[in-house]
Protein backbone atom coordinates (compact mmCIF):
# COMPACT_ATOMS: atom_id res chain seq x y z
CA UNK A 1 0.00 0.00 0.00
CA UNK A 2 1.39 3.90 -0.23
CA UNK A 3 2.71 4.15 3.19
CA UNK A 4 2.44 7.94 2.74
CA UNK A 5 -0.79 7.76 2.30
CA UNK A 6 -1.53 5.45 4.94
CA UNK A 7 0.04 7.67 7.31
CA UNK A 8 -1.81 10.40 6.63
CA UNK A 9 -4.84 8.21 7.74
CA UNK A 10 -4.17 6.33 9.98
CA UNK A 11 -1.86 8.32 11.82
CA UNK A 12 -4.68 11.31 12.59
CA UNK A 13 -7.18 8.27 12.72
CA UNK A 14 -5.02 7.07 15.59
CA UNK A 15 -4.20 10.70 17.89
CA UNK A 16 -8.35 11.52 18.02
CA UNK A 17 -8.83 7.84 19.13
CA UNK A 18 -6.39 7.94 21.27
CA UNK A 19 -7.54 11.35 22.78
CA UNK A 20 -10.99 10.54 22.95
CA UNK A 21 -10.44 7.59 25.07
CA UNK A 22 -8.32 9.33 27.42
CA UNK A 23 -11.06 12.18 27.93
CA UNK A 24 -13.68 9.38 28.24
CA UNK A 25 -12.04 6.22 30.36
CA UNK A 26 -10.63 8.74 32.76
CA UNK A 27 -12.41 11.58 33.20
CA UNK A 28 -15.49 9.29 34.65
CA UNK A 29 -17.63 9.84 31.58
CA UNK A 30 -21.20 8.21 31.58
CA UNK A 31 -20.88 4.71 30.59
CA UNK A 32 -22.77 5.56 27.70
CA UNK A 33 -20.30 7.29 26.52
CA UNK A 34 -17.92 4.40 26.69
CA UNK A 35 -20.49 2.59 24.88
CA UNK A 36 -20.59 4.78 22.13
CA UNK A 37 -16.97 5.29 22.10
CA UNK A 38 -16.60 1.54 21.52
CA UNK A 39 -18.77 0.58 18.75
CA UNK A 40 -17.47 4.14 16.69
CA UNK A 41 -14.64 2.67 17.00
CA UNK A 42 -15.76 -0.86 15.56
CA UNK A 43 -17.40 1.10 12.63
CA UNK A 44 -14.22 3.44 11.85
CA UNK A 45 -11.48 0.79 11.75
CA UNK A 46 -12.90 -1.39 9.08
CA UNK A 47 -14.16 1.61 7.25
CA UNK A 48 -10.55 3.27 7.07
CA UNK A 49 -9.15 0.16 6.00
CA UNK A 50 -11.46 -0.70 3.37
CA UNK A 51 -11.00 3.23 1.99
CA UNK A 52 -7.12 1.94 1.84
CA UNK A 53 -7.66 -0.95 0.00
CA UNK A 54 -9.54 0.72 -2.26
CA UNK A 55 -6.88 3.78 -2.97
CA UNK A 56 -4.76 0.72 -4.30
CA UNK A 57 -6.37 1.13 -7.59
CA UNK A 58 -10.04 0.35 -7.34
CA UNK A 59 -11.28 3.99 -6.12
CA UNK A 60 -9.07 4.86 -9.47
CA UNK A 61 -11.05 2.48 -11.87
CA UNK A 62 -14.42 3.35 -10.24
CA UNK A 63 -13.56 7.54 -11.22
CA UNK A 64 -13.42 5.99 -14.83
CA UNK A 65 -15.42 2.92 -15.02
CA UNK A 66 -18.42 2.87 -12.86
CA UNK A 67 -21.17 0.29 -14.18
CA UNK A 68 -23.85 2.22 -15.06
CA UNK A 69 -26.09 -0.58 -15.35
CA UNK A 70 -26.38 -4.21 -13.70
CA UNK A 71 -24.44 -6.82 -15.05
CA UNK A 72 -26.47 -9.41 -16.61
CA UNK A 73 -24.39 -11.79 -17.02
CA UNK A 74 -22.73 -15.27 -15.48
CA UNK A 75 -20.17 -14.07 -12.29
CA UNK A 76 -17.25 -15.65 -12.45
CA UNK A 77 -15.19 -15.92 -8.76
CA UNK A 78 -11.45 -15.18 -9.17
CA UNK A 79 -9.93 -17.49 -6.85
CA UNK A 80 -7.00 -14.64 -6.38
CA UNK A 81 -6.56 -11.64 -8.06
CA UNK A 82 -4.04 -8.30 -7.71
CA UNK A 83 -4.14 -4.85 -8.43
CA UNK A 84 -1.75 -2.17 -8.03
CA UNK A 85 -0.81 1.47 -9.29
CA UNK A 86 2.44 0.14 -10.12
CA UNK A 87 3.20 -3.13 -12.90
CA UNK A 88 4.04 -6.44 -10.87
CA UNK A 89 7.46 -6.05 -11.99
CA UNK A 90 8.02 -3.04 -9.65
CA UNK A 91 10.43 -3.34 -7.03
CA UNK A 92 7.54 -2.34 -4.49
CA UNK A 93 4.43 -4.24 -5.82
CA UNK A 94 4.59 -6.31 -3.40
CA UNK A 95 4.39 -3.69 -0.83
CA UNK A 96 1.76 -1.57 -2.77
CA UNK A 97 -0.35 -3.93 -4.14
CA UNK A 98 -4.23 -4.85 -3.64
CA UNK A 99 -4.48 -8.96 -2.90
CA UNK A 100 -7.94 -10.10 -3.79
CA UNK A 101 -8.57 -13.83 -2.26
CA UNK A 102 -11.85 -15.36 -3.24
CA UNK A 103 -13.54 -11.99 -2.94
CA UNK A 104 -13.76 -10.81 -6.86
CA UNK A 105 -15.75 -11.87 -9.18
CA UNK A 106 -15.02 -11.38 -12.92
CA UNK A 107 -17.88 -11.32 -15.71
CA UNK A 108 -17.09 -10.90 -19.58
CA UNK A 109 -18.45 -9.03 -22.50
CA UNK A 110 -17.88 -8.56 -26.15
CA UNK A 111 -17.42 -5.22 -25.04
CA UNK A 112 -15.85 -4.58 -21.59
CA UNK A 113 -14.62 -6.36 -18.23
CA UNK A 114 -16.47 -6.31 -15.56
CA UNK A 115 -15.12 -5.92 -12.13
CA UNK A 116 -17.28 -6.97 -8.83
CA UNK A 117 -16.45 -7.39 -4.96
CA UNK A 118 -18.57 -9.99 -2.94
CA UNK A 119 -19.46 -7.19 -0.51
CA UNK A 120 -19.98 -4.50 -3.16
CA UNK A 121 -23.64 -4.72 -2.19
CA UNK A 122 -23.67 -3.79 1.13
CA UNK A 123 -24.31 -0.05 1.58
CA UNK A 124 -20.95 1.30 3.08
CA UNK A 125 -18.39 -0.84 1.40
CA UNK A 126 -20.29 -0.57 -1.92
CA UNK A 127 -18.48 3.20 -1.66
CA UNK A 128 -15.70 1.56 -1.83
CA UNK A 129 -15.85 -0.88 -4.01
CA UNK A 130 -18.62 0.04 -6.99
CA UNK A 131 -18.65 -2.50 -9.62
CA UNK A 132 -16.53 -1.62 -12.56
CA UNK A 133 -16.96 -2.21 -16.15
CA UNK A 134 -13.52 -1.65 -17.95
CA UNK A 135 -14.04 -1.74 -22.18
CA UNK A 136 -11.21 -4.05 -23.51
CA UNK A 137 -10.05 -0.97 -25.67
CA UNK A 138 -9.05 0.77 -22.41
CA UNK A 139 -6.73 -1.56 -21.93
CA UNK A 140 -3.63 -0.03 -22.65
CA UNK A 141 -1.33 -3.15 -22.54
CA UNK A 142 -1.50 -6.92 -21.74
CA UNK A 143 1.33 -9.50 -21.36
CA UNK A 144 1.02 -13.09 -19.81
CA UNK A 145 3.31 -14.49 -17.00
CA UNK A 146 4.08 -17.55 -15.20
CA UNK A 147 2.84 -16.74 -11.58
CA UNK A 148 4.83 -18.34 -8.98
CA UNK A 149 2.44 -19.91 -6.05
CA UNK A 150 5.18 -18.34 -3.67
CA UNK A 151 5.10 -15.36 -2.91
CA UNK A 152 7.60 -12.81 -1.21
CA UNK A 153 5.88 -10.97 1.55
CA UNK A 154 8.06 -7.21 2.48
CA UNK A 155 11.32 -8.07 4.33
CA UNK A 156 10.85 -6.88 7.93
CA UNK A 157 13.81 -6.48 10.38
CA UNK A 158 14.43 -9.56 12.38
CA UNK A 159 13.38 -11.96 9.67
CA UNK A 160 15.79 -14.62 8.44
CA UNK A 161 12.79 -15.57 6.17
CA UNK A 162 9.48 -14.40 5.13
CA UNK A 163 7.26 -16.77 2.71
CA UNK A 164 3.78 -17.25 2.22
CA UNK A 165 1.86 -19.55 -0.23
CA UNK A 166 -1.26 -19.02 -2.39
CA UNK A 167 -2.29 -22.22 -4.43
CA UNK A 168 -4.36 -20.38 -6.28
CA UNK A 169 -1.49 -17.74 -7.61
CA UNK A 170 -0.18 -20.35 -10.41
CA UNK A 171 0.05 -21.11 -13.93
CA UNK A 172 -0.75 -18.51 -16.46
CA UNK A 173 -1.83 -15.24 -15.19
CA UNK A 174 -2.53 -11.71 -17.47
CA UNK A 175 -1.34 -8.17 -16.27
CA UNK A 176 -3.72 -5.38 -17.88
CA UNK A 177 -2.47 -1.75 -18.02
CA UNK A 178 -5.88 0.04 -17.56
CA UNK A 179 -6.13 3.90 -18.57
CA UNK A 180 -3.84 6.35 -18.34
CA UNK A 181 -2.05 6.58 -15.71
CA UNK A 182 -2.63 2.82 -15.75
CA UNK A 183 -4.05 0.78 -12.90
CA UNK A 184 -2.51 -2.77 -13.31
CA UNK A 185 -4.85 -5.52 -13.04
CA UNK A 186 -3.34 -9.47 -12.80
CA UNK A 187 -6.04 -11.85 -13.40
CA UNK A 188 -5.67 -15.94 -14.19
CA UNK A 189 -5.53 -15.77 -18.05
CA UNK A 190 -8.54 -18.72 -18.29
CA UNK A 191 -10.86 -16.61 -16.42
CA UNK A 192 -11.03 -14.34 -19.48
CA UNK A 193 -11.96 -17.12 -21.73
CA UNK A 194 -12.35 -16.06 -25.55
CA UNK A 195 -12.06 -12.73 -24.49
CA UNK A 196 -8.23 -12.55 -24.36
CA UNK A 197 -7.66 -12.29 -27.58
CA UNK A 198 -9.29 -8.88 -27.41
CA UNK A 199 -6.21 -7.78 -25.88
CA UNK A 200 -3.83 -9.41 -28.30
CA UNK A 201 -3.28 -12.79 -25.81
CA UNK A 202 -4.51 -16.15 -26.56
CA UNK A 203 -5.83 -19.10 -23.58
CA UNK A 204 -2.68 -21.88 -23.54
CA UNK A 205 -2.95 -24.86 -25.28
Amino acid sequence: MNMNKNARVIIPLAIVAWLLATAIFTTGAPPVFELVFVVALFIVIPVAVFYLMAEQGWSTLAKRYRSAMAFSGAWQACPTGQMALVSVDHPDFTRMRLRLISTLRVGTTPEALHLSMLFSKVPLLGRFFPDVAIPWSQVQSARAYEAPGWVQPQSQPGAILQMSYDPNYRGTFVEMGVGEPPVYIQLPLPILGDNAARIGLSQPG
